[in-house]
């Protein structure tokens, strides 16, 4: 009876291990430069950090950033689109070399995947209009005749409740229904990591939007490699300190935000 259980489990295990995922290895600067190509994730429709146009071409500041990291590199970039959610499993699988597309760098991301330097910040702080008057902190927001609107679900919300108690809460869906009930002036203002809501009030060229110089919190996006391909990371990292030395970074950001960056990244040579 024990040798036909052992024999049993021994089957059992042959299955599983047959089934089971292997993790790709992956591909080392080396195979990178004598492939020619490097792959990079980028998101595929979050203006004006990247999209693609109605032909299909690659547009905005993770394309052109990436094409100045391929071109140090003596390769071709090959630009990947993945969203939020596939960013990290992409670099475990080995889909792509390594990631852009907005990740910002953190402590549990960290178990996961190794990141280079800072490439760009996001920013939580507040977006109004004119017409709230004179605005010069989020504090002078924190009133009861004035309405915030918030995304259902999301971190500004509860921030908002606890930080600026007297003003009345709005809840939608999205960013792009927060951006409109401001223009239709069914609220005064929203906090949010504001980076990424341009492609939202582009849409309302005749509202005069206002983004309040006080940020309340920044956070840093880096790009993200497999983690223990050391040798790809510092070679970004060198990379990207010639750029930001440059600075090249903030250049390009001015050129598709139309203003500089809340909270700039300062070259840093040391990893």
């Amino acid at each position: 009876m024990i040798k036909r259980i052992s024999f049993a489990l021994c089957a059992i295990a042959a299955v599983l291990l047959a089934v089971a995922p292997i993790q790709a290895e992956a591909r080392t600067l080396d195979e990178i430069i004598a492939d020619g190509t490097v792959r990079i994730g980028v998101h595929p429709n979050i203006p004006p950090l990247s999209s693609q146009d109605a032909t299909g071409e690659w547009q905005g500041f993770d394309i052109e950033f990436g094409r100045m990291l391929a071109e140090k590199m003596g390769v071709k970039p090959e630009f990947v689109a993945t969203e939020f959610n596939a960013r990290v499993p992409s670099l475990v699988s080995d889909l792509i070399d390594f990631s852009m597309a907005a990740l910002t760098r953190n402590s549990e991301r960290m178990k996961v995947i190794d990141f280079t330097f800072p490439v760009y910040t996001e920013n939580l702080a507040v977006l109004t209009t004119d017409k709230a008057g004179k605005i010069t902190s989020w504090k002078d927001l924190n009133r009861e005749d004035l309405t915030m609107v918030g995304c259902r679900g999301c971190y500004p919300v509860k921030w908002m409740e606890e930080n600026m108690p007297k003003v009345k809460i709005l809840i939608v869906d999205s960013g792009s229904d927060m951006v409109r009930t401001i223009a239709q002036g069914r609220a005064d203002g929203m906090v949010a990591n504001l980076e990424w809501h341009k492609r939202f009030t582009d849409n309302h060229t005749d509202v005069n939007w206002v983004i309040i110089d006080d940020v309340i919190r920044t956070a840093y996006c880096a790009i993200g490699v497999k983690k223990g391909n050391t040798a790809l990371r510092d070679y970004l990292n060198a990379a990207i300190y010639e750029l930001q030395s440059a600075d090249a970074h903030n250049a390009l950001w001015e050129k598709f935000w139309g203003a500089p960056p809340l909270a700039k990244v300062v070259a840093n040579p040391y990893w």
